[in-house]
């Protein structure tokens, strides 16, 4: 619990275990201790009891987040993978990356270590039998589901970000149009909170109509006002926001239309900080096999805490009857 949960290393959690129970013990045996817990899940088939539990739910939200692994291969990109994330400043497709995908409650959450960030390891680290809506931030690896899923959401709050960003840039008060959008994406959300309040399932019509028409003003009036403005290096942001936008409207405004969907993807986001958190104390991983270790034991902790301790996950885990999510209803 101290290595996976706690991020405390293990020749930290080695002395922290001398000083708590009067027992000495080496860096080794704590790392046995979890390759004993991880070899238990894995022999329950804890991922595949997740995967089959996550494929059941209605909705999901994935975030993906990269890591720090020392023994790495770099993994050549197939055919057509290109990331166009790579053209942005962001870590390389071919970066190893821990993705998270959950439910919109956190009730599950399923933490996958990947060699790569390219659009076929993304994909399939989303239940191939899942065919509900996805929440995802902006990341275009995702869209080539689109054949098997009913919809993806993309996370209001990235968007707000970008248009933040926008804004900042000037001159003046010319990008004052990604302020419209912010307002136009929150009083989207105030409208959807108050219809389900009421027990609605889904925005008016004459409401929803007049948010997405001031929405088409405001991202054609960024499109046609920084179309040919100078910027150091391609288009210039508030083109390519405007453009990007228009083209994911849809996406944008699923939330508005289906209540099950959130407007964020926040929920995934903080399944993201547990690897960051525990990259911030460790430094890295030795090799994605631990990485993979680290993940499954962190999911199972993370989803049977809505029902067990953490100490009793650990313990039922090591008398080899750990805790699986239930099994799906028959549809």
């Amino acid at each position: 619990m101290l290595s996976c949960y706690g991020n405390v290393p293990a020749e930290r959690s080695a002395q922290l275990i001398g000083m708590l129970l009067g027992t000495e013990v080496s860096a080794g045996w704590v790392d046995k201790a979890v390759a004993r817990v991880n070899a238990r899940l894995r022999a329950a088939g804890f991922d595949d009891a997740m995967i089959a539990a996550l494929a059941a739910e209605d909705v999901l939200a994935a975030d993906e987040t990269p890591v720090n692994v020392l023994d790495k291969a770099p993994i050549p990109a197939a055919a057509g993978e290109a990331d166009p994330g790579e053209k942005d400043g962001k870590d390389p497709a071919g970066a190893p990356h821990v993705l998270i995908v959950t439910t919109p409650d956190g009730r599950l959450r399923f933490l996958q270590a990947l060699g790569s960030r390219r659009k076929g390891s993304v994909g399939a680290g989303i239940p191939a039998a899942f065919a509900g809506h996805l929440m995802t931030d902006g990341y275009t690896g995702y869209q080539h589901l689109l054949s098997r899923l009913a919809g993806i959401q993309q996370c209001c709050q990235h968007v707000i970000r970008r248009c933040r960003a926008v804004i900042k840039l000037g001159p003046g008060g010319l990008q004052s149009w990604a302020g419209d959008i912010i307002a136009i994406l929150r009083e989207a959300h105030q409208a959807v909170e108050q219809a389900r309040a009421r027990g609605d399932t889904a925005l008016g019509a004459e409401v929803l109509d007049k948010l997405r028409q001031r929405y088409d003003e405001a991202a054609a009036f960024g499109i046609i006002h920084n179309r040919l403005r100078d910027w150091h290096e391609g288009n210039h942001p508030g083109y390519a926001l405007g453009c990007w936008l228009r083209d994911y409207k849809e996406q944008v405004f699923l939330f508005t239309r289906d209540f099950a969907v959130d407007w964020t993807t926040n929920v995934a986001e903080r399944g993201a900080k547990a690897a960051k958190r525990h990259q911030a104390v460790s430094g890295y991983w030795h090799s994605l096999a631990t990485l993979t270790r680290w993940c499954r034991i962190r999911s199972y902790l993370d989803s049977a805490a809505f029902g067990i301790t953490a100490l009793d996950a650990i313990r039922d885990a090591l008398t080899g009857k750990p805790w699986l999510p239930p099994l799906p209803a028959v549809r």
